[in-house]
C-alpha cells in the first residue's frame, strides 16, 4: 500500500456527522455502543469494534427461525436492507454477512468523494445499505458513470446501525431526531439499550409500543433533558421496503420543544402538565399520547382542547374545577411562548379580564356560568360582552373611575381576523380564571390519581447498559 494512501484509509474509521437525518442517528448509536460522548469522540479501534459488534449480531439472527426470540433483528432486515445477505442462504453465512458489512479493499474504490461528508468513498452503495437510495441495478436517478451513492466506510456503517437507533413497529422504523447535538446524543442513549434487548428477546415486529409511538417517545425524551433545547425536534419513521418505501418527517419547533421540556424541569408547571395532558384524550388514545402527536402534527389545537376541556366541566357542575389553578396559567404559557401571543395583546386580554372578574364576583355563579356558554362561540361572547357594557355604565364601580368595561383596542384584540384573535379568546378564558383564583374563589379538590401506564413511564428514564 503506498504511503499517499495511509492517510485516506486512516479516515475511514472516523465518525463524522453530515446533514442527512439518518446517517446522524445511525452514528449517535454507534457512539452509544462504543461509550462514547459523541459520534466525533469515537476512536479508531472503538468504531472496529462497534462494526464487529453489528456484525455479530447479524450473524446471531441468521439462523433463528422466525417467531423465535432473537428473530426481531432478521425481521428489520426486511424493511431496512431489502435483497441483503441475511436473505439469500449462499450468503447468509459468517463469511457472508461479514463479506457484505466490511470495508472494500483499497484497489476497488471507486476514485469519487463520499456524497455525504466528501472523504474518499470506499465503494458505490444502492437501497440494500442506503434507506431510500437508488438501486445499483436501476441507475436511473444517478449520475452518468456512477454505480449508485457513493459513501466512506464510516458513513455507511452509520445507516448499518439505525436499528439500534430507532424501534421497529407497524412496518416502520420509527426514531427521534434534533440538530440539538446534546439532546441527539442523550436521546439515543435511551433509545439503544431499549432497540437491544428488543433484538435479544423479541421473535416478531408486530408488538408496538401503542399508539403515537415514536411521538410519544419523542415527548419522554423532551422531559428526561434538563438543558435548554436548542433546535426543533423531528419524528421520523420509514420503511426501505421495495414493496413499501415511505419516509415521513413529523417536525415540533424550537419553541415548543423547550415548552414541553420545561413542564418536567419547572415545578410550577407539572401539575398543570398532567391536568394537559387529560384534556386531550380522545375517544380511543390516552391524553399523553394524543398531546404527543398534535405537539407534532396540531400544536395550535392543544390550548383549545384544554380550555374546551375546562368549560366542559364547568358547564356541567357549574363550579371551578381542580384543574384551573394549574391549567390556566400553563395555557398562558403556551399562548405567549409557543403561540407567540404578544404582550400588548396579554395586556389588552387582562384588562378585560379583571372586567369580567369583577362582575363575576358581584353577581355569583350564574354570571360566571354564563361568560363561559358565552365563550363557544365569538358571536355569542360578543352579545355577552354588549350586555356587560351597558351594565358596566350603569353600575361601575367607584374606583373604575371613567374606564370603560372593553377599549376598542381591547375589542380588535379579541374579535379582530387571523388567529392571534382565536389565541386571544382562548387567553381571555384562562385569565378570567387566573383572576377569580388570585382572588380567592372557592376550587373542588383535587383528586391527581391515575392508573394510566403512560404517566408511569414519562419521566422515567430507561437504565442505560453498563
Amino acid at each position: 500500500m503506498g504511503e499517499a494512501l495511509m492517510p485516506v484509509i486512516a479516515t475511514q474509521d472516523e465518525l463524522r456527522l453530515t446533514a442527512h437525518p439518518l446517517q446522524r442517528a445511525g452514528a449517535h448509536a454507534i457512539a452509544v455502543l462504543a461509550r462514547a460522548s459523541g459520534p466525533e469522540a469515537v476512536t479508531g479501534d472503538q468504531f472496529q469494534e462497534v462494526v464487529r459488534l453489528m456484525i455479530s449480531d447479524l450473524v446471531a439472527t441468521s439462523t433463528v427461525v422466525k417467531g423465535s426470540a432473537g428473530w426481531y433483528l432478521k425481521g428489520v432486515s426486511y424493511n431496512l436492507w431489502p435483497n441483503c445477505a441475511l436473505h439469500y442462504k449462499n450468503k447468509c453465512t459468517p463469511a457472508g454477512i461479514s463479506a457484505w458489512r466490511s470495508m472494500p479493499p483499497v484497489e476497488e474504490w471507486p476514485g469519487v468523494p463520499c456524497s455525504l461528508c466528501g472523504r474518499a468513498a470506499c465503494a458505490w452503495y444502492g437501497n440494500v445499505d442506503v434507506p431510500l437510495g437508488a438501486s445499483v441495478e436501476h441507475r436511473n436517478t444517478t449520475a452518468p458513470g456512477h454505480r449508485g451513492t457513493p459513501l466512506c466506510f464510516p458513513c455507511v456503517s452509520s445507516f448499518h446501525a439505525l436499528p439500534y437507533a430507532f424501534a421497529a413497529g407497524g412496518g416502520l422504523l420509527q426514531g427521534v431526531h434534533s440538530w440539538d447535538e446534546r439532546f441527539m446524543a442523550r436521546a439515543t442513549r435511551s433509545a439503544v439499550p431499549a432497540n437491544r434487548r428488543s433484538m435479544a428477546v423479541r421473535g416478531d415486529l408486530k408488538r408496538g409500543s401503542g399508539a403515537f409511538a415514536v411521538e410519544f417517545a419523542a415527548l419522554r425524551a423532551l422531559r428526561w433533558w434538563d438543558r435548554r433545547i436548542t433546535a426543533g425536534v423531528q419524528a421520523i419513521q420509514f420503511s426501505n421496503s421495495t414493496r413499501d418505501m415511505r419516509f415521513q418527517v413529523e417536525d415540533m419547533d424550537q419553541a415548543l420543544a423547550e415548552w414541553l421540556r420545561s413542564t418536567a424541569s419547572d415545578s410550577g408547571r407539572r401539575t398543570g402538565f398532567w391536568y394537559l395532558a387529560q384534556s386531550q384524550a380522545s375517544a380511543k388514545v390516552p391524553g399523553l399520547r394524543m398531546l404527543a402527536w398534535r405537539a407534532f402534527n396540531q400544536p395550535a389545537v392543544i390550548p383549545s382542547r384544554a380550555v374546551g376541556w375546562l368549560r366542559d366541566q364547568i358547564t356541567v357542575t357549574g363550579r371551578i374545577p381542580a384543574a384551573v389553578p394549574h391549567l390556566a396559567p400553563l395555557v398562558r404559557t403556551y399562548l405567549t411562548e409557543v403561540l407567540h401571543v404578544l404582550e400588548k395583546d396579554v395586556g389588552h386580554v387582562t384588562a378585560v379580564a379583571r372586567h369580567i372578574a369583577d362582575v363575576v364576583i358581584a353577581d355569583g355563579d350564574k354570571r360566571l356560568k354564563k361568560f363561559v356558554v358565552a365563550t363557544r362561540r365569538p358571536g355569542d361572547l360578543k352579545s355577552w360582552l354588549r350586555g356587560e357594557i351597558a351594565d358596566w355604565a350603569k353600575k361601575r364601580p367607584a374606583d373604575a373611575a371613567n374606564a370603560p368595561f372593553i377599549s376598542v383596542p381591547q375589542w380588535r384584540t379579541l374579535f379582530g381576523s387571523g388567529n392571534s384573535s382565536w389565541s386571544a379568546r382562548e387567553l381571555l378564558f384562562v385569565a378570567v380564571f387566573e383572576e377569580l383564583c388570585a382572588r380567592g374563589a372557592t376550587v373542588e379538590a383535587a383528586d391527581e390519581t391515575t392508573t394510566d401506564d403512560d404517566f408511569k413511564s414519562l419521566d422515567t428514564i430507561d437504565q442505560e447498559e453498563s
